[in-house]
């Protein structure tokens, strides 16, 4: 059963927050912080769906809640990844500038 729910949580969260991931950081000019979010997802992709099978009531609420488009996956993204720290501070002031 936890397989199962890991693979909807890959379809539903994980593939999404790639997506999301890479279209928020389009025409961003700094490779740095492209490359950061290639790591990031590398390393913490494995991770969210090994949390999702270990915590399967997470994984459906914010399955559910980014599929529904009231979580964004981004906010997912745990503080203790320096790459993902660095994404998600360059998204947050890129948003506040538009």
């Amino acid at each position: 059963m936890s397989e199962f729910i890991s693979y909807l949580f890959a379809i539903f969260v994980v593939t999404p927050l790639q997506a999301e991931l890479s279209e928020r950081l389009q025409g961003v000019p700094s490779q740095e912080i492209i490359q950061a979010g290639r790591a990031c997802i590398a390393v913490e992709g494995p991770q969210l769906l090994q949390f999702a099978q270990d915590n399967w009531g997470w994984a459906v609420a914010n399955g559910l809640g980014v599929a529904a488009g009231l979580v964004d996956p981004v906010t997912l993204l745990p503080p203790g990844n320096e790459n993902c720290q660095r994404v998600v501070q360059a998204l947050g002031s890129r948003e506040a500038d538009a």
